[in-house]
């Protein structure tokens, strides 16, 4: 079979995710049934293809947050073609949390993280508790989860963390063991163990029963809020000033900005704002548009085509809240923006 362009591949195989309902039916993506297998972080991508091969009947998707490693994939695809793959360009933790159902996987593999080996930069280590509670109610009953490391101090670090969540449970007598029956070595995971560098395994396994708390959110309506009373048009583009905020939300970094506003010839105005929740960003408007009846109704604007997520929202209601300031004769009579 002939190889395909690297822009076909990438319309083959590429998820468009920004575009789907969240989190979209995989079965319907494959356009097949089969258990859900998923990698986070696939490197060269060599271990998500023979995997593929592998196991034909099982369904692939890769998580890898460099575009690097997601077109060598690429090109691994086309010389090997596999229909069962699907990657997903994005970071872990939002991926994770908004595109995998919950009890939805059968087999989780991480392979050789970043250790991040200085004290100062732990926090940057995917392994986290949060993480790991996420890994495991994605994970159906009887799932597992993978994880390979040759640093051992992140094999301490990845050990206490899955001891302490209470519905994981080792495959092993131990945490994890330095041999691993059946397992095909990468390039990578060669060259560490040829040079003498112990490779530690975790296959931990998830519980049947126990209430996990489902974190996934579908992507409900667009954020908005309506305002009653006094407006005057002109305080929010005369004393807006720039501001920015930066808060976590389960366990993601959340960063919000407001950089500038403008306004049309009928004095309403359009708010800019950036909102990176992880490594997921959004640039898009708010609009402030003054209504009959003593009516202000604070929207997203079309422009950017933005996803509602939680830190949308919260730009929204950043926005009404600095509208409100402005003009003390408001109060709100809707909003649709949580908290």
């Amino acid at each position: 079979m002939a190889a395909r362009p690297l822009s076909e591949a990438i319309l083959n195989y590429m998820v468009s995710w920004t575009k789907m309902d969240w989190p979209p039916d995989w079965e319907k993506v494959f356009g097949r049934p089969g258990p859900l297998v998923v990698e986070i972080g696939f490197g060269t991508g060599e271990f998500l293809v023979d995997r593929a091969l592998v196991h034909p009947e099982m369904n692939f998707v890769g998580i890898e947050r460099s575009w690097v490693s997601v077109q060598r994939l690429f090109k691994r695809l086309e010389r090997s073609q596999p229909e069962n793959v699907r990657v997903v360009h994005g970071g872990a933790d939002f991926v994770l949390e908004h595109l995998i159902s919950a009890e939805s996987v059968s087999h989780f593999y991480i392979n050789f993280p970043d250790p991040w080996p200085k004290e100062r930069h732990h926090g940057r280590r995917l392994i986290q508790p949060a993480f790991v509670q996420a890994l495991s109610e994605r994970l159906a009953p009887g799932g597992t989860v993978t994880v390979a490391t040759d640093h051992q101090g992140y094999a301490s670090w990845i050990s206490e963390i899955l001891e302490a969540q209470p519905f994981l449970r080792s495959g092993f007598q131990s945490p994890s063991v330095l041999r691993l029956r059946g397992r095909k070595p990468t390039k990578y995971e060669r060259k560490a163990l040829d040079a003498g560098v112990p490779v530690r395994y975790f296959v931990w396994r998830r519980e049947a029963g126990g209430v996990l708390a489902k974190t996934v959110e579908k992507v409900g309506p667009m954020p908005n809020m309506l305002l009653k009373g006094k407006y005057d048009r002109a305080r929010l583009p005369a004393d807006f000033e720039a501001c920015s905020w930066r808060t976590d939300h389960r366990g993601v970094t959340v960063v919000i900005k407001l950089p500038a506003v403008y306004t049309d010839r009928n004095g309403d105005c359009l708010v800019e704002a950036m909102v990176r929740e992880g490594s997921f960003s959004q640039h898009f408007g708010v609009l402030v548009l003054a209504r009959p009846g003593d009516r202000v109704l604070i929207k997203l604007s079309p422009i950017g085509q933005p996803r509602p997520t939680w830190g949308v929202k919260q730009a929204v209601g950043r926005v009404g809240e600095m509208v409100l300031a402005l003009c003390s004769g408001l109060s709100v009579v809707e909003s649709a923006v949580g908290r």
